[in-house]
């Protein structure tokens, strides 16, 4: 009797267990990361928000065809070189518009509009600008004052600059504010154009 075919069974190899992401871990390095993330998105908001103050100086000043009409109007050209200094490592300045006027006893009497331009970190920029006063009236006051001065040979000038900045870090932009420097007193010398002996001015600043 032929013997009976016997059914083998074929047993597939069972795979090795492996090993599993460990939850902990996973959530250590989670919040390490958000943690990072957290810090420096507070250190941008800090830089862009809370920036070190703009230094600002009148580094020379002098003025062209000064004259006093009788019936008290200014007519001049005011001649004047600023430096701007932005002390920031990281952080830029975008200036959106600038302003600058000047003024004798708080009297504006010529002001210029100054196209927009963006400072690096750790820049200076030099602005050199000329403003001019076409028979501006003045008041009693300053009329009689600025004759006085004139006969000295010395005229006593304030610089106001107004400007809409922003300030970028990385990626960041704040919001655009108003940046105001007073620059006084600015010591110009109206019997002559040389800068010889004009002492450079410290604008105070307020953003």
């Amino acid at each position: 009797m032929a013997p009976q075919n016997q059914q083998t069974r074929l047993t597939q190899p069972q795979p090795l267990p492996g090993r599993g992401l460990n939850p902990v871990l996973c959530i250590i390095v989670a919040l390490v990361l958000l943690g990072l993330l957290v810090g420096l998105a507070i250190l941008i908001t800090y830089l862009t928000l809370r920036p070190k103050r703009l230094v600002y100086t009148v580094e020379a000043a002098s003025v062209q065809d000064f004259a006093i009409a009788k019936d008290d109007h200014i007519s001049a050209k005011f001649d004047y070189v600023i430096k701007s200094y932005n002390p920031e490592k990281h952080v830029s300045v975008r200036y959106h518009s600038m302003r600058i006027s000047t003024a004798h006893h708080n009297q504006s009497v010529a002001h210029k509009e100054i196209p927009a331009f963006k400072q690096h970190p750790k820049n200076d920029t030099r602005i050199e600008t000329q403003l001019v006063s076409h028979n501006v009236a003045l008041s009693k006051f300053n009329a009689k004052d600025l004759r006085a001065e004139t006969t000295k040979g010395v005229v006593e000038m304030e610089v106001y600059i107004t400007a809409r900045v922003s300030y970028k870090t990385w990626i960041f932009r704040s919001r655009r504010r108003t940046l105001k420097a007073v620059c006084t007193p600015v010591m110009i010398n109206v019997t002559s154009n040389s800068l010889n002996g004009f002492q450079r001015v410290l604008c105070r600043t307020r953003l």
